[in-house]
């Protein structure tokens, strides 16, 4: 039942349900029985590490979520979600700011990314529609964006190499020249 994605949906309600009324160590239970089924789901590690934070009755210690911040990171690289979580918890509860700095940039980085990628699909779909004021926003946002961009450079599109600032700059001049996409 619990491998189920219906019986995932209704678990996370009950947990959501639990914390809302502040009973964090029945919703660690249920976390915890969610991860027996979906042990790599990151999502469930980051609600497993604040939930500790939140017991009433202690039964794990910090290091313990700190670890599972640290494995839902190691879970999920392409989302920006884990390790801005493991960034709070290294600023606030162990006081590191080196570290939290570093977990930080890394979640910045990956969520600009995608970002970019976003306003450059959508880009794309304006050009498509003909909508060319919202098209040009977009284009100049994600070339905003792409200017201050340390990550990987993206073949996504115009392919093997081309980076972000190719990549607008290709669409900018089809967009302006009015070549169909």
């Amino acid at each position: 039942m619990m491998s189920s994605l219906r019986g995932f949906k209704q678990k996370l309600s009950a947990i959501s349900r639990l914390w809302e009324q502040a009973d964090y160590d029945s919703a660690l239970t249920e976390v915890e029985s969610l991860l027996k089924f979906w042990p790599g789901n990151p999502h469930l590690h980051v609600f497993w590490a604040n939930l500790v934070q939140l017991q009433e009755h202690p039964q794990y210690g910090l290091d313990d979520a700190r670890q599972a911040l640290q494995r839902a990171v190691d879970l999920e690289r392409g989302s920006p979600a884990a390790a801005i979580e493991l960034g709070h918890f290294l600023d606030s509860v162990d006081d590191d700011p080196q570290a939290a700095s570093k977990a930080y940039a890394e979640g910045v980085a990956v969520a600009r990314q995608l970002l970019i990628d976003g306003l450059i699909g959508r880009a794309k779909v304006l050009r498509q529609l003909g909508k060319t004021r919202e098209f040009g926003r977009c284009l100049q946002e994600a070339r905003l964006l792409a200017q201050n961009h340390a990550g990987p450079k993206r073949s996504r599109g115009t392919g093997p190499g081309a980076d972000y600032a190719e990549q607008i700059e290709e669409l900018l001049s089809e967009g302006l020249a009015g070549h169909p996409a």
